[in-house]
């Protein structure tokens, strides 16, 4: 009963970590397609913007330096390539918790295997 239990706890665990898996992934391909987008403002003085529904309209770029928000609504301008560098940072972050979560999935892993093993020597 006690097995049972722990089974299904580390069951839960591992539904929760994948799906937080999930949104790492998503928001890392989200933040390389922005830093992708950054490069393009970079090297182009025109792009085209999606306003929705597949809609574009060109924008000539007046100025590239962006505003990027620091918390509590409280802005700093930051270079284009300040800005790149800020999103491929916050992409590591999320690189390094998404090895964290695989880590931990595959400790969780080795125990269902381990409590299997024991559970087969015992029956056996």
């Amino acid at each position: 009963q006690e097995k049972i239990m722990q089974i299904q706890m580390i069951e839960q665990e591992t539904n929760y970590l994948n799906e937080q898996l999930k949104l790492i992934d998503e928001n890392i391909l989200e933040l390389k397609n922005l830093s992708e987008s950054l490069k393009e403002i970079e090297n182009n003085d025109e792009i085209m913007v999606n306003i929705g529904k597949r809609i574009f309209v060109p924008v000539k770029i007046k100025e590239k330096k962006f505003f990027i928000d620091v918390g509590k609504e409280n802005f700093v301008k930051k270079s284009t390539g300040e800005t790149i560098k800020n999103v491929n940072n916050e992409a590591e972050k999320l690189d390094r918790n998404k090895n964290e979560v695989l880590k931990r999935l595959e400790e969780l892993e080795e125990s269902i295997a381990k409590m299997i093993s024991d559970f087969n020597l015992k029956n056996n």
